[in-house]
């Protein structure tokens, strides 16, 4: 029978600033189970009420020494028993809510979109009305939309350890918002037990992201953790109802785009029997295609498809 194990973020559970590299597993489950994590984002100095700062952040900032290059503080990994490179990790995101009474947003030198434009950094801190469905900053009224900028497996122990910065085949910092709850990631398997985390909560983004950072905040979801076997996968996509989302990463948009668009594709081919050419001209009538982040070194596309134009 499916378990449901929980997984909260503290000094002993937590990955600061990279992925991949000689990690082990802080907690190992069965395909099909699935995990209530907690993440973290903040500074224990954020200029808000001393007790909006949860201890845990806190103990993190206290304790974890060993930091990676990038800035995100992620919860895990997790360990799926049996997955095996060639495999793909089925992550449902079962359910997303805002953990914290605040977010914050940050600009500064050398980041962004217009990163020669500032010449000091500029923390804008966004407080939540109760029932934390929105975000008020300054005269703006913000709908809050969370989700995990954040969800990724390692790659081979043999890269070393990556930035958390930016995305890749293991997914990680893809700052996509269409990945809600209620919608499936799946992730291709690249290691031994996949080793699945989550951090980097955003209370609300626009397509883009293009100061850098969204409304950063500390996340709880619910994730179900399966795998699908042998799929021989190679990048993330995702799926919402009857909508195929794909995704296409590079430090050029054009080839982004393509990798998007290719991808769709692809899936369109597989997943409905059709051909290519029928493929690429539905894209072309019925698909969106979206900047996802402009602002993480390698750029992201991500595209949309309404797979309930097409008659089974």
């Amino acid at each position: 029978m499916a378990k449901l194990h929980r997984l909260e973020a503290s000094a002993d559970t937590v990955v600061w600033g990279y992925i991949g590299g000689r990690q082990r597993p802080v907690l190992e489950v069965e395909p099909g189970d699935s995990v209530l994590l907690r993440s973290v984002s903040g500074t224990p100095d954020d200029e808000v009420p001393h007790d909006w700062i949860p201890d845990s952040l806190k103990d993190i900032y206290r304790k974890v020494t060993d930091r990676g290059p990038g800035v995100h503080i992620l919860t895990g990994p997790i360990a799926i028993k049996g997955a095996s490179p060639g495999d793909t990790l089925a992550v449902d995101i079962e359910r997303i809510r805002i953990d914290a009474a605040y977010g914050f947003n940050y600009m500064g030198p050398m980041s962004g979109l217009f990163y020669n434009e500032m010449d000091e950094a500029e923390v804008a801190i966004v407080s939540y009305d109760e029932e934390r469905r929105f975000g008020r900053l300054g005269r703006a009224t913000i709908p809050l939309r969370p989700f995990f900028g954040i969800m990724g497996v390692n790659p081979p122990e043999d890269w070393g350890r990556i930035t958390s910065v930016t995305p890749g085949r293991y997914g990680g910092n893809m700052d996509n918002k269409e990945l809600t709850e209620g919608t499936t990631l799946y992730l291709p398997v690249m290691r031994e037990e996949a080793l699945f985390y989550a951090g980097d909560g955003h209370g609300a983004q626009g397509d883009g992201e293009i100061d850098v950072t969204a409304i950063e905040t500390s996340l709880e979801g619910r994730f179900k953790l399966d795998l699908l076997r042998g799929t021989g996968q190679s990048w993330p996509y995702a799926r919402r109802g009857s909508t195929l989302i794909s995704m296409g990463f590079d430090e050029d948009w054009a080839t982004a785009l393509k990798a998007s668009a290719n991808q769709m594709i692809g899936l369109l081919e597989l997943q409905f029997g059709l051909s290519r050419r029928e493929a690429y001209r539905l894209c072309s009538i019925c698909a969106d295609f979206r900047v996802t982040q402009a602002v993480n070194g390698i750029k992201g596309v991500h595209g949309l498809f309404d797979t309930s134009v097409i008659i089974a």
